[in-house]
């Protein structure tokens, strides 16, 4: 990791057109967390306190943070970028604001997209390698985030549906009576390698000929997927399931509870060729959830690219129904090998 710079650098220091864009300092960022999170409030101050205040208490790292300034103390739009877990970063962005402050409609745009293109340089500057891909899930509505994400370079990777099921609908079916030939059990713990390998290959063999934003594969090494998998919820090996084909890792349903949201969350379901075609998602996942039903939550939550039709269908049969749409979007980094 490299070290953070504070003098100024290109990315720092904005472009001629548009506001002048700088990284957060001290003294700017309640204007920039307010200009982040107040939207048209008439106390973005208020509100830039409240989320720094959240911010600390929930651990995220506000270092990594832009905006732009058309007068002193300011600020016009703001983007925070938030590292996580598999070297991927999660991307925030400041929405429409009073034109009085922000200009008309194509200003806006115009410093959106120059904030995300400083803070873009400047994580990768900062953080080097620690950084392989940019993430953004703005809502379909949000048409001014989709604009600004398309114009600085990110790619439009699909559209998700966010699916839930509630445990009380039915009760679900723990078959065991399994094809000849697939045998399904826990993964034991990954840090032994030879689990972790086993995992990894299922993975990788559920990666050919995906519909589930197959764009995204290219740009992560199995390795930071399986740990950004391990960050979702409370991870436990009790409820990731491998699916094997003549002893081969051919599959894999990961489940994850969080207590706190008293959800169950899909993290990630998916059949290699060998697998597919043979009714066998639907009676892996019931498999799974019945052996997590004695943790006692409300419902199973998942996402599914809108163009992966097969497993739509299958959430459907077992009672899913959507709450919600977000765009993925993503941006390779500089030091990626896949960008």
């Amino acid at each position: 990791m490299t070290a953070m710079h504070d003098t100024p650098t290109q990315a720092d220091s904005g472009r001629a057109e548009g506001s002048p864009v700088r990284r957060v300092s001290g003294k700017d960022l309640v204007a920039a967390a307010g200009r982040l999170t107040g939207g048209m409030t008439p106390n973005p101050a208020r509100a830039g306190k409240a989320f720094i205040d959240r911010a600390r208490a929930h651990g995220i790292d506000l270092r990594h943070f832009w905006a732009s300034f058309p007068a002193p103390g300011i600020a016009s739009q703001a983007a925070l970028i938030v590292p996580q877990v598999g070297r991927t970063a999660m991307i925030f962005l400041s929405g429409a604001g009073p034109s009085r402050v922000c200009g008309d409609a194509q200003r806006q745009l115009t410093d959106r997209v120059a904030v995300l293109r400083a803070a873009f340089e400047g994580v990768e500057q900062d953080l080097g390698e620690a950084v392989q891909l940019f993430q953004a899930l703005p809502s379909p509505e949000e048409n001014w985030a989709i604009e600004a994400f398309q114009a600085s370079g990110m790619t439009r990777l699909g559209d998700l549906a966010y699916l839930k099921r509630p445990f009380a609908l039915r009760s679900e079916e723990g078959t065991t009576d399994w094809p000849r030939g697939i045998t399904v059990r826990r993964i034991g713990n990954l840090g032994n390698p030879d689990e972790h390998a086993a995992l990894a290959r299922a993975l990788v063999r559920t990666y050919e000929g995906t519909l589930d934003c197959p764009g995204l594969c290219a740009l992560r090494s199995v390795d930071d997927v399986i740990e950004s998998h391990k960050s979702a919820g409370s991870f436990e090996h009790a409820h990731w399931w491998l699916l094997e084909a003549d002893g081969e890792p051919e599959g894999c349903v990961l489940l994850s509870p969080s207590f706190e949201t008293r959800s169950l969350e899909l993290v990630y379901m998916g059949l290699g060729p060998a697998l597919r075609g043979k009714g066998l998602a639907s009676r892996a996942l019931r498999f799974a959830i019945a052996r997590a039903q004695r943790l006692g939550l409300d419902d199973i939550s998942c996402a599914v690219d809108l163009i992966n039709e097969p497993a739509r269908a299958v959430y459907a049969r077992l009672g899913f129904t959507e709450f919600a749409r977000r765009v993925a979007f993503v941006r390779a980094s500089a030091s990626n090998p896949g960008a």
